[in-house]
């Protein structure tokens, strides 16, 4: 090894899912080299100064939507600003389209565009007519498939017979399938009742889709990738109800992963009834008992991912609430969130946090140790983070298309200061340093879920 390192980063304290330890790193092109307790400054041609500061992996991001006002190259900004580093996205293949022409285009895309490294999930619109295309692509690195038990007025739902179907052929490619578990005959249903019976229309909205029938398609989620022997992927878990499948599924063995998202732990019921479409998401925001259960299941392990759902799109707080689109900017607050609310709020350690943002899922997606941790040999995919940093969060100081931020004028303390990737300052002081194209594609592999 030669002596000379491309950076140094002292001073900082490094925070990993193992713990938290005052070192330096030295990195060298794109990988961390070495740790230890006290590098010379000499032996690097840059030397960054990171007293005071934490020295936290990269966040994995493995729910995003770059598809509506932040497109591939927008995302990986907004997302890099926050402390995103890595990113795995829902590519759509919406009815009438090809699966594997969907993924070569995001692919290409991303490649193009992004400034940030990315992976990809296949999401199935009409598992009927693009269930064969599943097993080519997991020779593209697309292991991981999506699909909605939900949103049938929209003819975005998947029933039971094509979802057990999809998780018949992903198991025998040693995959994993991802679902939106909400029962969506059942919420069709009362969305028309309450509608007719006169309700507001955020009314009608919160109370059509109650956690009991999240659980239960959570549940029979479950069951049915139990039987077919197939990994499952819970994305935005919202509810305390939620909870109790998830932790009989953890208890038994079964291979059953839960994630939740800042705002399922941040903002309410009370959010949706102010801001109005600004807020309306699926699930729906829900109650404080929601978020407290849903920070002791983090805590506990019941739940083992955090992310972003950033799915940015074009409406204002005025807008017919039922006509306004589903979605919410998430990606850079995210980060900034999950540490003023838990870290700083005594909800979870920075340890744990980075455990759920970061080493999780790059556990889970067969990205780790490359991503998700700063260990000699991985990369150097970093953010250095100023825990003594007040702000407030703001549109205007965001870097998302949408123009609005749901956490308008909250006051927090910590923020990032610098992102890298792969040896290389994406986002510092501020400023986006890095120009698009530089991005790699991540194959991902999760056949270690079926050892």
């Amino acid at each position: 090894m030669s002596d000379k390192l491309d950076l140094i980063i002292k001073g900082g304290l490094l925070a990993t899912g193992a713990g938290i330890a005052r070192v330096d790193l030295g990195i060298q092109g794109e990988q961390v080299v070495e740790i230890a307790a006290d590098l010379d400054a000499s032996r690097g041609h840059r030397v960054i100064d990171a007293t005071g500061k934490y020295v936290l992996p990269g966040m994995v991001d493995v729910h995003t939507h770059p598809v509506y006002l932040d497109d591939l190259g927008g995302i990986s900004v907004t997302g890099a600003h926050g402390g995103v580093t890595t990113m795995i996205h829902y590519a759509y293949a919406r009815p009438g389209m090809k699966l594997l022409e969907t993924l070569e285009k995001f692919r290409a895309d991303g490649l193009t565009h992004s400034v940030l490294d990315f992976a990809l999930h296949g999401g199935l619109f009409d598992v009927e007519h693009q269930l064969a295309d599943v097993p080519a692509a997991f020779k593209m690195g697309v292991t991981s498939f999506k699909v909605f038990m939900t949103y049938a007025k929209l003819k975005w739902m998947t029933d039971d017979y094509w979802l057990t179907a999809l998780m018949d052929v992903v198991a025998a490619e040693r995959g994993l399938v991802a679902v939106h578990a909400e029962n969506g005959l059942a919420t069709d249903y009362l969305e028309d009742k309450f509608l007719r019976e006169g309700r507001s229309s955020v009314e009608a909205f919160t109370a059509m889709r109650p956690d009991l029938l999240e659980a239960e398609a959570l549940n029979r989620a479950m069951s049915l990738a139990r039987v077919m022997g197939c990994p499952l992927y819970v994305p935005h878990n919202s509810a305390a109800a939620c909870l109790e499948p998830l932790r009989r599924a953890q208890a038994n063995g079964w291979r059953v992963y839960g994630e939740t998202c800042p705002q399922y732990l941040t903002l309410t019921e009370e959010t949706t009834a102010r801001v109005g479409p600004l807020a309306k998401i699926g699930p729906p925001l829900r109650t404080p008992a929601d978020n407290a259960a849903l920070w002791q299941g983090l805590a506990d392990g019941t739940l083992v991912t955090v992310a972003s759902d950033h799915a940015p799109k074009a409406k204002k707080a005025t807008d017919d609430f039922f006509e306004a689109a589903y979605g919410s900017p998430q990606i850079e607050t995210m980060l900034t969130v999950m540490y003023h609310a838990g870290v700083n709020g005594g909800k979870i350690s920075l340890p744990r946090l980075v455990q759920v943002m970061s080493e999780t899922p790059a556990r889970l997606f067969g990205l780790y140790p490359r991503k998700g941790t700063l260990a000699v040999g991985s990369d150097a995919d970093l953010v250095i983070w100023d825990p003594t940093r007040r702000h407030t969060l703001s549109a205007a100081t965001q870097h998302s298309a949408a123009g609005y931020t749901l956490y308008e004028g909250r006051q927090v303390t910590g923020a990032a200061v610098l992102t890298m990737q792969r040896g290389a300052v994406i986002v510092e002081d501020g400023r986006l340093v890095a120009q698009p194209g530089r991005a790699q594609f991540l194959p991902t592999d999760v056949s270690d879920l079926y050892l």
